[in-house]
């Protein structure tokens, strides 16, 4: 009885043994995969910008590991595609973070990975993070806060800059274009161009389907963007990314040129649809901040004839919906078309 007992546990354990032999090998080549697959990709090169706007070319090395991102757009942008591992800090939010994003920002926050609220850390808590790669608007290259990129690629620091921030790229090319441009660097640079290419895939299947509907329309609205400024409303020009959103969703615009606007000019211009959009106030809630921009419009007696209020065609957006590129551009563009021609 003894002696079966012994050879039932030598035989289990020769069992087991076995089964790990098989199983090693099979680990080991999916390791050695992936490290081919790394060294494969990389070194990646990206076309993008300093502070003065001059175009520049960073390479990456390998996949960043430590990533600063200087404002809610690229914090929002890197959570978007799952690559929260690799934020050790992230700053400055116009508003609400998306709602679908929230819970993974809020585990980063409780990490201590959130530097400001608003503004910008400052160069002496990004140095002490020890970051690999800088992800940013162009002004968070400033003097006044973090220095030109120069600087940090004399450390080793990579940068990159969406190309719509602050105007950086010329106007001709502030577009979805653009944004799309960022989206695919970041495939490159982290390695997940699966991701990135299916999103710009599935970005160009909407447009086009927006395309085709504003096609069947005998006459397609005209729009206009505007910012309310103390009395007056700055217009973004169609040749912003703003702008630019509106006519993609199917809009005629009705001010090309942009500029700042009077009562009178809006009267003048008679757009069918107003997109106004607003920033989020400390204190405020979102829905009140909207209710408000609308209001800059709807509430100014001369213009109750125009087309757009009278028939109910103002809408609220927030900036951050509308500016410097990131993952909220295409929802809006979509969002927009809804309002204008009611699907």
């Amino acid at each position: 009885m003894k002696n079966r007992k012994i050879l039932s546990i030598l035989l289990a354990a020769a069992l087991m043994i076995s089964a790990l032999a098989l199983m090693a090998p099979s680990f080991c080549l999916t390791a050695a995969a992936n490290a081919e697959t790394e060294a494969d990709h990389y070194p990646v090169t990206i076309n993008t910008y300093d502070y003065e706007k001059n175009p520049i070319q960073v390479t990456f090395q390998q996949c960043p590991q430590k990533v600063i991102c200087t404002n809610q757009s690229q914090t929002e942008l890197m959570l978007y595609f799952g690559l929260d591992e690799y934020i050790a800090g992230m700053a400055y939010l116009d508003g609400a973070v998306r709602n679908d994003l929230k819970e993974q920002y809020d585990a980063l926050a409780a990490a201590g990975k959130e530097l400001t609220v608003k503004g910008y850390p400052s160069k002496e808590v990004v140095l002490s993070l020890e970051p690999d790669f800088i992800f940013g608007w162009r002004s968070a290259f400033s003097d006044n806060a973090l220095g030109n990129v120069a600087e940090w690629h004399d450390l080793g620091v990579a940068t990159m800059i969406l190309r719509c921030s602050n105007n950086t790229v010329p106007a001709e090319e502030r577009n979805l274009n653009a944004v799309l441009a960022d989206i695919a660097d970041i495939g490159a640079i982290f390695n997940i161009e699966d991701k990135t290419d299916a999103y710009i895939a599935d970005t160009n299947a909407l447009l086009e389907k927006v395309a085709q509907k504003v096609a069947s329309i005998d006459q397609p609205l005209s729009v206009i963007v505007i910012e309310p400024s103390e009395g007056s409303w700055y217009c973004w020009g169609a040749s912003t990314l703003t702008g630019s959103l509106a006519v993609a969703a199917g809009g005629v615009y009705a001010c090309p040129d942009g500029g700042t606007l009077s009562v009178e000019d809006l009267v003048n211009l008679n757009p069918d649809v107003i997109i106004v959009d607003y920033m989020e106030k400390e204190g405020v809630s979102t829905e009140e901040c909207a209710r408000n921009a609308i209001e800059t419009v709807t509430s100014v007696g001369a213009l109750a004839e125009i087309p757009a209020v009278a028939n109910g065609k103002v809408m609220a957006v927030n900036l951050t919906d509308v500016y410097g590129g990131g993952i909220r551009m295409v929802p809006s563009v979509e969002a927009m078309f809804n309002f204008m021609y009611g699907e």
